[in-house]
């Protein structure tokens, strides 16, 4: 994909409450997680060096320590 700079929408998970969280709810979140990393690896840049990698790595890091503390709680 160039070295454009990607954005990718997170603002709503961040300050989430897992722990509060309904079974359900985690269930749909897991789902939701795994949907927007499965995007982020299709616009994955070729440039490992350029600006849009960085970016595009911290977000698909995000989702991706997010989905390990969900998966944590589900057991």
């Amino acid at each position: 994909m160039g070295d454009s700079i990607l954005y990718f929408p997170q603002k709503e998970l961040e300050n989430l409450d897992l722990k509060e969280m309904s079974l359900e709810d985690l269930v749909a979140l897991q789902e939701k997680l795994m949907e927007r990393m499965g995007a982020l690896s299709e616009i994955e840049p070729e440039d490992m060096d350029s600006e849009a990698f960085e970016q595009w790595s911290e977000a698909y890091e995000k989702l991706e320590d997010l989905a390990d503390d969900v998966a944590d709680l589900l057991g």
